[in-house]
Formats: structure tokens, C-alpha cells, sequence
């Protein structure tokens, strides 16, 4: 089931809307689609024509007794459409947040809806959630249960100084959890004869480039009417341009989908190095050992993480005024979230002799990290229009702190970073887009089941 979260603090920016209409956009299309309320004013509701007065069952009742024999699915289910489910909130949702409410009393608070979701993964393929304009409790849960997050951003006044709170926040709570979420801002309510929209439009994609989406919803009076008859508009009004922008929007998601961690064919391929002829899972802690892959499909794993790199190193495309040389200071611009989820990246494993299959020894030895008395040395191939860095427990995650630049003799992106004997997991961050390190055979697998680069700092690195 591929979630989202549907998240901004600044009320009227089309967020609820946002929501309620891409879900049905995906219900109309086949996909079984789940909407959850995560907003107590419960407008999700109100927009799809549910009856407060009729919700017997809401969803903070659900996100207690998630996980308990007291819990039955169903209940708390209402069936908007063909293939369009809502779990609705009440106001009664906001108690529940509040200090001293029945979520603040539990050990796995901010996983509640995480073991929500669980009971419903098998019945659905999409998830969005909408989380209620505030940054709370609340939307903790949603962001530790989703893999990608939606922000619509009003193209208006006051646009740019709300992206840019709302994206440092998302990042603050991401390097909290302790990994990486993709985000997509979402232009909305668009006026294209307004020269001011259009400028701050422009704006967006400057400042956040590479996370604004190519697709905007314009500012189109039939959603409110859609929304007082409670229903989508692409059920109220399948040809109006609404519709069609909702649809761009469906379509570029699905376009840009990550595609499935390998997990069950990487678990069938790792061989124990005590034991080679058996099969074993992948280990999960690193006093497991490091596993080693059958040398086929290691091969194709590593061109996929090869072709992933390719594909995330091409921005989305830029107005006019952008288009100028990238400069190694590029890297320093704060790119708060990403783009692509992190289940995307395969895992890859060990080749002959100890190097990557497909990868060179000289190559092995150029590239990836490499402890040196200067600090770890992270050096990736790539030109100078690549953004480069490396997020780690190091750095608790960050997207900006270690930056890598360019530097034209070696004709790569490298940095040293000083960094305290022990082991570490890490990821790269090119162009905005999470990836296991290519040319770095030590993985880990983290509480997600998703695989990260292990980095191991001796207290006395041999190379100078």
C-alpha cells in the first residue's frame, strides 16, 4: 500500500481538497483507495457527504484500539464510492492530542496510526491521510506512517515564507524519526491570468527546485461547488479543468512511483558465510555479518541501483530565469526533503574478490567512503550540475549538513568529514533523490526493512 500524507500548516491552501480529489482520482482509476482523517475538524467528511451525526465510530477510536482483540476493521470503515473508503475523525480526535489525552498515555504514541494502517494494508493500494493544520501529535503519527508527503502550496502572498517553515519543520520531525520522507510541494489554487501567481510560481521552483512538481492545480470555482454537494469533482464535473488538474496530478504521482524494494528476492539470494549452502534473511543488526548475494542477481541489483542513480540525477524542468550554470555552492542551498522515497533503492550486494559486480577495483577504491586520517572521505562520480550529500546517523539524518562539491581535477563530488570511531548507517542524497551507496558493499537493514550503507570508522584509519 503506498501512503501519503497530505500536510501544511497554513489553513486555505487547498489541502483537504487536495486529498479528498486525488483519492478519488485513484478510485476511479481501479486503485482501492483509503482516506484517513487525521484533521478534527473532520472536512473529509463534510467534503464527501458523510453525516457527522451518523459516525458511530472515528478514527481516534480506531488509533486506540489498533493492534487489539477489540479491534474490528470494518467498523470503522464508510464506503464513500467504488473503491473509495474513508476512516472519518470527530472532533472528539482533538482530545486525544491534547496533554493528558489517551495517546500521550501510550509507549508507542506516535505509532498509532503506523499499527492502524497495518490492519488495512492488505485491502488497499493507496493511502492518503489528511493531517489537520497544525504540527502536533497528530501529524507525528502520520508522518512515522507514511513514505511520502504532499504540501500543497497556494501560489499567493504569502507562499514562499509558509513553504519554507513547513519544509524545515517536515525536516526537523524527519531527522527525529530517524529517516528519510519524500516530499512533493504541490502548487494550488493557481490564477494564470495573475502576473503575481505566476511570479511566485516561479519563485517556488527556484527556491525548491526539484521538489515542486511539474503539475498545478488552478483555482477553479466548480471545487467549492463539488465540495457543498459533497462530492469530488471528478464526480461533480468529470470534463471541468479541476478534473483534469487532479488527474495530472494522479498521473505524475504514478509516473514517479518507487518502485518495490527487492526484500523477498534479496532474502532468497543472501547465503550465511558459515553455512553456503543454506539461505538465510538478511541480517538486521551488524554484529550479523555482512551478506553476501549470489553473484547473478547481485549484478542485476547493482545496475538497478546504478540506473536509479541515472535517473535521479535530471531535475524537474526549469522556467526560463533558471537556467544557469550550477556552481559548488549549489550544495549548500537548503534542500529540507526529498523526492523520491527511500524504498525505492534496491539492495545490492558482494561481488568476486570483495568488489561490487560491475564495479572496478580502482573504482571500488576511488569511490564510495573510505576512512583516511583527514576523516571519511566520500567521493561519487557525477559532473557539476549534480547535488550532492550524505544524511546519516553522523549527522542525525540532515540533508544539508555534509554537502559534497565538485572539484574539477578528480572530476567528482568529495568531501571529508571528521567523524568518531564506530559504525554508521548512511544514504546519499543526489539531487534530492535517497540512495544506497553504489560503490559501498556494507548494508544494514533498518526497522523499515529498507536497506542503508554501513559505514565503519576504525580509530586509527591506515590510509593517509
Amino acid at each position: 500500500m503506498r501512503t501519503f500524507a497530505v500536510v501544511n500548516q497554513k489553513g486555505g491552501c487547498g489541502k483537504t481538497t487536495t486529498a479528498i480529489n486525488l483519492s478519488a482520482v485513484f478510485a476511479r482509476r481501479g486503485l482501492r483507495t483509503l482516506l484517513v482523517d487525521m484533521d478534527p475538524q473532520s472536512h473529509c467528511a463534510i467534503g464527501l457527504g458523510v453525516p457527522e451525526k451518523s459516525i458511530a465510530r472515528d478514527l481516534g477510536e480506531a488509533l486506540l484500539r489498533a493492534g487489539s482483540d477489540r479491534f474490528d476493521p470494518d467498523e470503522f470503515i464508510w464506503e464513500v464510492a467504488g473503491n473509495l473508503d474513508l476512516i472519518p475523525s470527530t472532533i472528539r480526535l482533538a482530545a486525544l492530542e491534547a496533554p493528558g489525552g489517551g495517546l500521550h498515555q501510550l509507549p508507542d504514541r506516535d505509532r498509532r496510526l503506523s499499527r492502524l494502517l497495518e490492519q488495512y494494508a492488505g485491502r488497499y493500494d493507496r493511502c492518503l491521510v489528511d493531517c489537520p493544520p497544525t504540527i502536533g501529535l497528530l501529524t507525528f503519527n502520520a508522518l512515522r506512517a507514511v513514505r511520502e508527503t504532499l504540501i500543497p502550496v497556494e501560489t499567493g502572498f504569502f507562499a514562499l515564507r509558509g513553504a519554507d517553515r513547513q519544509l524545515r519543520t517536515i525536516r526537523q520531525l524527519v531527522e527525529r524519526i530517524g529517516r528519510p520522507i519524500a516530499c512533493h510541494l504541490v502548487p494550488t489554487l493557481h490564477r494564470e491570468a495573475s502576473s503575481l501567481s505566476g511570479e511566485i510560481l516561479n519563485e517556488l521552483r527556484r527556491q525548491f527546485a526539484g521538489q515542486v512538481l511539474p503539475v498545478v492545480i488552478h483555482e477553479d470555482e466548480v471545487v467549492r461547488e463539488a465540495a457543498s454537494f459533497g462530492q469530488p469533482v471528478i464526480e461533480y464535473a468529470p470534463q471541468s479543468r479541476a478534473a483534469r488538474d487532479f488527474g495530472e496530478l494522479a498521473d505524475w504521482l504514478e509516473d514517479h512511483a518507487p518502485p518495490p524494494l527487492v526484500q523477498i528476492e534479496v532474502a532468497a539470494a543472501v547465503r550465511s558465510p558459515a553455512d553456503p549452502g543454506s539461505q538465510t534473511a538478511a541480517p538486521t543488526s551488524p554484529e550479523q555479518g555482512t551478506p553476501r548475494l549470489d553473484q547473478g542477481r547481485a549484478a542485476e541489483l547493482v545496475r538497478l541501483v546504478k540506473e536509479m542513480q541515472m535517473r535521479s540525477a535530471a531535475p524537474f524542468p526549469k522556467t526560463p530565469r533558471e537556467k544557469k550554470p550550477q556552481t559548488p555552492q549549489a550544495t549548500t542551498q537548503p534542500v529540507t526533503c526529498e523526492t523520491v522515497a527511500p524504498q525505492s533503492v534496491p539492495r545490492a550486494g558482494v561481488g568476486v574478490e570483495g568488489i561490487r559486480p560491475g564495479t572496478t577495483a580502482g573504482e571500488a577504491q576511488r569511490f564510495g567512503a573510505h576512512p583516511t586520517q583527514r576523516g571519511v572521505r566520500f567521493t561519487q562520480p557525477g559532473d557539476r550540475s549534480h547535488l550532492f550529500s550524505v544524511a546519516g546517523e553522523f549527522n542525525r539524518w540532515s540533508t544539508t549538513a555534509t554537502p559534497l562539491r565538485y572539484d574539477v581535477g578528480l572530476g567528482a563530488h568529495e568531501a571529508f568529514v571528521r567523524i568518531p570511531p564506530g559504525r554508521y548507517q548512511y544514504r546519499l542524497v543526489v539531487n534530492g533523490t535517497w540512495l544506497v551507496d553504489p560503490y559501498n558493499q556494507q548494508q544494514r537493514l533498518n526497522e523499515y526493512g529498507e536497506p542503508n550503507s554501513l559505514l565503519v570508522v576504525p580509530s586509527s584509519p591506515d590510509v593517509p
